[in-house]
């Protein structure tokens, strides 16, 4: 199952993905910022999930960066954690969820201190042409914490998809069963059984009219000469 965890314990959304001004006129913000209720103390950054570092120190406007990419049920993604305070990974290394990679900081472009975080549908480039709204994908709440059962956004997605897929293989399950019942309803006896459910008929059994409800007709005449053989010697061939 796709599952990201928030890179923040406790994390408060301060700017959200898309269009934004924050004074240098209209932006595209193409990750979400991230802030912590902890004042005065370094902020841990966790890995979002496991993965390779690609990536890390001084990237423009980013400041100090780490790039991680994740493979995740066949596909790849690759997060970026930017104006972090310091770096403890290099690249190359290879990361497990929920480890600690850097410190919150303000390098780089500087609105206070605050971790910058992006995911990528693929691998990063230079304009960022595969980011996507991380919010679709991690919930402000970290899974390393003790968070009960709040689910992910990946994991409520993911969960509700494999619903929607049962759903439809009972619907279509169903449908063939249905079709299944309806001609077995028309079906007539074989000929070498016809003795045999003519005496079902006779003791209201059935009138082989609704063989749903029972064993196939061949099943129940065997099942009916056996009973034969070692009792009323009623059915002969």
């Amino acid at each position: 199952m796709t599952n990201f965890i928030c890179p923040v314990l406790n994390a408060r959304l301060t700017s959200p993905f898309g269009w934004r001004n924050i004074g240098r006129g209209k932006e595209w913000h193409q990750g979400v910022d991230l802030a912590s209720p902890i004042v005065g103390l370094k902020v841990p950054i966790y890995a979002t999930a496991e993965g390779r570092v690609t990536r890390t120190g001084a990237l423009g406007t980013y400041g100090n960066v780490v790039m991680i990419v994740h493979t995740m049920s066949g596909k790849t993604y690759e997060s970026n954690y930017a104006h972090l305070d310091s770096v403890m990974v290099k690249v190359g290394d290879t990361i497990k969820q929920g480890q600690q990679i850097g410190i919150m900081g303000n390098s780089g472009r500087k609105f206070g201190i605050h971790l910058h975080f992006e995911i990528h549908n693929g691998r990063w480039a230079t304009g960022q042409p595969n980011a996507v709204d991380p919010m679709k994908y991690i919930s402000l709440l970290n899974n390393i914490q003790e968070n009960g059962d709040e689910l992910t956004m990946s994991q409520y997605n993911e969960l509700k998809n494999m619903i929607t897929d049962l759903q439809n293989e009972n619907v279509a399950l169903k449908n063939l069963l249905e079709n299944k019942l309806d001609k077995q309803k028309n079906r007539n006896p074989l000929d070498c059984h016809k003795e045999d459910w003519s005496w079902f008929k006779a003791n209201g059994i059935t009138d082989g009219t609704n063989p749903q409800d029972y064993v196939t007709r061949e099943q129940l005449a065997t099942i009916t000469h056996r009973i034969d053989s070692f009792n009323t010697k009623k059915f002969k061939r």
